[in-house]
């Protein structure tokens, strides 16, 4: 009897413990009005509470839509139909960057139409011990902020200026070269952007043993062919940026099972 009641006792142990493990089920459908385009969303599950709680704010932000409302499909605000034939986004597909028991995150890969369309990638980190959204706010010093701006700053003015070098001894036709003025020119342009005033618009993306931000490219639409560098990015070990978390984000960045 008693070896009855302890194995009970194990095996509830083991079912609650797997409930609350966090894994992705992946909702994949296509347009009913394009349907060689595909959308996926990917669903969270564990910790009913944590995971709908990320689920619902994800879903709101990105495709328009309140999960606890009545809806045939999760995608049905967003993609084309009879009655809407421009599509607020032509497509939409994920990768996870991680998921483990203390952090999730995912970045989105679409494009967004209006005017024009113009691909976009969106990514979104939370703690999942409370649901939390991860930003940079959150897990940075004051002075870390700061020093994080200024070495983004570097990096992205000094992979212009030495493209703008390579651009500049590049041979080519008049008819090329004048292409390749433009290019400068949109470049030496974007140089005035800098440095950095905020880390607002960064994209960032937490894995493993680092984390990737990214800055978006130095052209709009218009001028988008002119712009063969697109978007910047960049990744740091997070050992070497361990001095400019502040003690909530060293220990969610450096506790990851």
């Amino acid at each position: 009897m008693q070896k009855i009641i302890s194995l009970f006792i194990i095996t509830l142990f083991f079912t609650n413990c797997k409930k609350n493990e966090f894994y992705i089920t992946k909702i994949k459908e296509p347009s009913p009005k394009y349907p060689t385009l595909f959308y996926e969303f990917p669903l969270l599950n564990g910790s009913e509470e944590i995971a709908n709680k990320i689920n619902r704010e994800i879903a709101n932000e990105l495709l328009d839509i309140n999960l606890n409302d009545k809806y045939k499909s999760i995608f049905e605000n967003v993609w084309a139909t009879e009655n809407r034939p421009m599509s607020r986004l032509s497509f939409l597909n994920y990768k996870v960057n991680t998921l483990n028991q203390n952090i999730y995150s995912v970045t989105f890969y679409s494009e967004g139409c209006g005017a024009y369309c113009e691909e976009f990638d969106i990514s979104y980190n939370f703690n999942l011990r409370n649901g939390n959204k991860i930003t940079l706010d959150t897990i940075l010093t004051s002075k870390g902020k700061k020093e994080l701006i200024k070495i983004l700053s570097h990096k992205k003015r000094k992979k212009i200026e030495d493209y703008i070098v390579h651009l500049e001894n590049k041979k080519a036709t008049i008819e090329d070269k004048e292409i390749i003025n433009e290019s400068i020119w949109l470049y030496k342009d974007c140089l005035n952007s800098l440095p950095f005033k905020t880390l607002d618009y960064i994209d960032f993306k937490i894995k493993k043993d680092s984390i990737i931000l990214e800055s978006g490219r130095c052209s709009n639409h218009a001028m988008r062919a002119l712009d063969d560098l697109d978007n910047y990015s960049y990744a740091f070990h997070i050992s070497d940026i361990e001095t400019y978390l502040n003690k909530y984000g060293l220990n969610t960045l450096t506790n990851q099972n």
